[in-house]
């Protein structure tokens, strides 16, 4: 029975990780239903930095079907280096969800020094999210 329970949670947490890509959720974490991911393009990178204001900017997209209403917080959090371990800014915003949900966020980081930028023009950022 314990290998049963095992295996079913191992399951659970596969399937969460892959609803949001960068890795486990914070706190409970969206549904398999709703997903949150970049909400960039190409030529239009998810995450940029403006040195004259000293803000990053981040594109957010929620898509998907919310079990249940709630509020759902995601955070952006900015950084000097490429491997996400020196922030420098970090910014939230908190959204009602509830049904069926289409929608892009944008979320405003202020930032203690510049972000690093990849060749692509895209600051080295990382989300979180809860649920």
């Amino acid at each position: 029975m314990t290998g049963v329970v095992l295996l079913v949670a191992a399951v659970a947490g596969i399937t969460l990780y892959g609803a949001i890509d960068d890795g486990p959720p914070a706190g409970d974490g969206p549904s398999v239903g709703l997903t949150v991911d970049w909400g960039g393009s190409e030529g239009q990178p998810s995450c940029a930095y403006d040195p004259v204001s000293r803000t990053v900017e981040a594109r957010i997209r929620i898509d998907g079907t919310a079990p249940r209403a709630g509020q759902l917080t995601v955070t952006v959090t900015a950084y000097a280096d490429e491997n996400t371990s020196r922030p420098v800014g970090s910014g939230s915003r908190t959204v009602e969800v509830d049904g069926v949900v289409h929608r892009l966020l944008l979320i405003t980081v202020p930032v203690t020094k510049p972000p690093h930028l990849g060749e692509d023009g895209e600051t080295a950022c990382a989300r979180s999210v809860t649920y």
